[in-house]
């Protein structure tokens, strides 16, 4: 494969912006000066790729006259439900940035706070059931910036297929994050059909539960590798938790045995890649979904565009998202997996 070239702009590690920081001013005062637009961003605040959204979000709060308050949803959709309620009533917000954990559940949590007045992002995830488009779902809400869970999906499965395409038999484990995340439901299925079009391909183990850190997911490896020692092909689907999986093979001595495939787009992820530690990897884009979403909240209080906006944060790149060797070198990582 050729190299491609990938426009993304390259953004420096920064630390977590400090909760509430205000830093301005924005709509009209009686004193004549303008108030801060009052943004609460619900997510799983522990995960190096919120504080590359964070960072995206701090890049337009930056112009001024943004507070933003953050709400640790952790991994836990009914946390995030009560949540995105409480600060609904609170009368305390203008706007949301959700990163939502149900697709489903969230619904009536973010029709409330829409009928309450506040402008409501999704960035990651969707809030909705159609899982292929880009586009907000939810009747008022101002803007939505995602990949779409069945293109995320399919990149995965083709980064399988790729991964096993020299190898009869390719025995096959997966390690899933939290399997009710939208794209991950969309994973089980290809999985669960990929034998179908690709007869070398032996799902031999799917696990769940890393969360998307590296820790949880050593020992989740390891039960795989012990189980299946066959095992050929092993995907992750974050690189957090592919760098624990990766210490795992290491252990075993399997490295160079077992091909990692993962997903991300992750700075490290990027240098195992160009190693050949990491057979591929899959790109996000967490600090442009940041930046997007809050400028979308920007437009719609200041701007006059109230949306609704839909964009999908890869069409900033130009070129195959699944990263190898072969096309690599011009990707310019977002985030520390």
């Amino acid at each position: 494969m050729g190299r491609v070239t990938y426009r993304s702009r390259r953004f420096g590690v920064a630390a977590l912006a400090i909760a509430g920081l205000l830093l301005g001013a924005c709509g009209s005062s009686s004193s004549g000066q303008q108030s801060a637009i009052r943004v609460a961003f619900f997510a799983p605040i522990a995960n190096t790729y919120v504080a590359a959204t964070l960072k995206g979000m701090n890049e337009v709060s930056a112009s001024g006259g943004i507070k933003i308050t953050q709400f640790d949803t952790g991994f836990d959709a009914t946390k995030e439900f009560s949540q995105i309620q409480d600060a609904t009533t609170s009368g305390k917000f203008d706007a949301f940035l959700i990163i939502p954990l149900d697709a489903v559940a969230l619904i009536p949590a973010v029709q409330a706070a829409i009928k309450a007045g506040i402008k409501v992002v999704n960035t990651d995830l969707i809030i909705g059931t159609d899982n292929t488009t880009s586009k907000p779902q939810i009747q008022g809400e101002t803007g939505s910036v995602i990949n779409p869970p069945a293109n995320r999906a399919k990149n995965v499965i083709q980064a399988i297929v790729n991964a096993c395409q020299d190898l009869n038999p390719c025995n096959l484990g997966f390690m899933a994050g939290v399997p009710t995340i939208d794209f991950e439901v969309l994973i089980k299925k290809g999985l669960d059909n990929i034998s179908t079009d690709h007869s070398n391909i032996k799902v031999k183990a799917y696990q769940t539960g890393h969360g998307y850190l590296a820790a949880p997911a050593i020992p989740i490896a390891q039960n795989i590798l012990q189980a299946h020692p066959d095992l050929n092909v092993l995907a992750v689907s974050s690189d957090q938790a592919t760098l624990g999986a990766e210490q795992a093979v290491n252990a075993a001595g399997r490295t160079g045995k077992v091909r990692l495939v993962s997903s991300g787009g992750s700075c490290p992820a990027i240098a195992k890649v160009q190693s050949g530690a990491w057979f591929s990897d899959i790109i996000d884009l967490p600090e442009t979904e940041g930046k997007l979403g809050m400028q979308m909240i920007v437009d719609a209080m200041r701007n006059g565009k109230p949306g609704p906006t839909g964009l999908n944060p890869l069409d900033s790149i130009k070129g195959n998202p699944i990263l190898t060797k072969d096309n690599i070198a011009d990707f310019k990582c977002q985030w520390e997996g």
